[in-house]
């Protein structure tokens, strides 16, 4: 007996100092005023990200007990868990509370952005950026709604500031957190969202460099573009996540504008950069979003063109026939 309780001794000597190491406290600057709220939410926050860490010492899946979190939030977790495991990489958080706003101006929702992550890749494939950022949404409730691969405060908060009314920033608010959702589901292979979020109609061109021709300037690419519907656009994804065994997209230098004549368009200019096991490519991507149906927006247009392409033949509004 005293043999035995001298083993359970020494493995309880073991096994709290590494759970300690786990936890992750979480704190809002500033940002929000109701207390009892502020304080539900910094929990919330704080035991999921310790969830995440002990998931990652242990090597297990995460668990969620006593955590207020929804379906979409874990399941989008658990997709980036399924591509690669990620360690939280502060014990001691302090950050910003985001307010989301409706389109006549009243909270909708909360956010927290740049939570720095070191991500754990489970097979020597993955030789892409080990360091990266994540967002989190939460309800009014302060009940976690939503996880994603961040696309930054400051490009968050200089578009958002772009906004000339109210509509536009609820409209812009919406756009960039589907373009948070839409890179994460690029990452998580996450052909549901995929079709999801584009329109049945959807124009997708990609384009390619043919051949260089000497114009008095210098050199200037020659591209060629092959237009596809959205099922052999998602046909060939799914091709593309079968053959890799991890995909990782970033999105950088975004730009929003809203059409002049048909404001329910809004065009959304990024540079995507696209890291897997077996091709790699940095281009611009631009997407058209169509508002017309406000409680399921859908991308109407997308198009891929090499970062070498000329300023004047980089799409944008006024390059394609809207509805």
């Amino acid at each position: 007996m005293k043999r035995l309780l001298s083993f359970i001794v020494l493995a309880l000597s073991l096994v709290i100092p590494a759970m300690a190491q786990d936890v992750v406290a979480f704190e809002f600057s500033d940002g929000i005023d109701n207390a009892a709220l502020k304080s539900r939410m910094e929990q919330q926050i704080s035991q999921l990200l310790t969830a995440i860490n002990r998931a990652e010492s242990i090597g297990t899946d995460i668990n969620y007990s006593g955590i207020d979190i929804d379906n979409m939030a874990s399941q989008s977790i658990g997709m980036l868990w399924n591509n690669a495991h990620f360690r939280i990489c502060d014990d001691d958080i302090v950050e910003h509370c985001l307010t989301l706003k409706d389109k006549h101006g009243a909270p909708r929702g909360y956010k927290v952005m740049n939570i720095a992550v070191e991500m754990k890749p489970q097979n020597a494939s993955y030789t892409d950026e080990l360091n990266q950022e994540v967002t989190i949404d939460m309800d009014r409730t302060g009940r976690i709604t939503d996880f994603n691969i961040t696309i930054g405060l400051q490009q968050y908060t200089r578009l958002m500031k772009e906004g000339v009314d109210l509509e536009d920033q609820y409209r812009r608010e919406l756009i960039l957190n589907y373009v948070e959702q839409f890179r994460t589901a690029y990452n998580n292979k996450d052909m549901k969202f995929l079709d999801a979020i584009f329109s049945e109609d959807a124009l997708i061109i990609t384009g390619k460099v043919v051949r260089r021709v000497k114009t008095e300037v210098g050199l200037r690419p020659e591209i060629s573009y092959t237009p596809m519907g959205k099922q052999k656009y998602l046909a060939n994804l799914k091709r593309t996540f079968a053959a890799n065994s991890y995909i990782n997209v970033r999105f950088d230098d975004i730009r929003i504008r809203r059409h002049g004549a048909k404001p329910n368009y809004y065009g959304v200019t990024l540079t995507q950069e696209w890291n897997s096991q077996r091709y790699n490519d940095k281009g611009i991507l631009f997407l058209v979003w169509d508002f017309s149906d406000e409680q399921a927006p859908k991308i109407h247009v997308r198009t891929w063109q090499p970062m070498e392409t000329p300023e004047d033949e980089v799409f944008n509004l006024q390059s394609v026939k809207l509805p």
